[in-house]
């Protein structure tokens, strides 16, 4: 892997920095991530990145099994 600088304007890093956040990724895997896409490399991954596995259903809801559709929807008026 190569080290790269990027200039990005305050706005811009702002959005990559809170959807890495949502995502609970660095800024650095989304970045790779989003520029693999632009390239047309989607799912050429070498090796599983068992990390990103961490957490992946947490919630924190206790009512999930029987308000999911509630859930759901909520996030679809979003």
């Amino acid at each position: 892997m190569v080290r790269t600088q990027v200039q990005l304007e305050d706005e811009t890093y702002e959005e990559v920095r809170r959807l890495a956040f949502s995502q609970r990724t660095s800024i650095s895997a989304l970045m790779r991530k989003m520029i693999n896409e632009g390239l047309g490399r989607r799912g050429r991954r070498k090796r599983l990145d068992v990390a990103l596995l961490a957490g992946i259903g947490k919630s924190g809801k206790k009512d999930i099994s029987s308000r999911h559709d509630d859930y759901l929807a909520e996030d679809f008026k979003r």
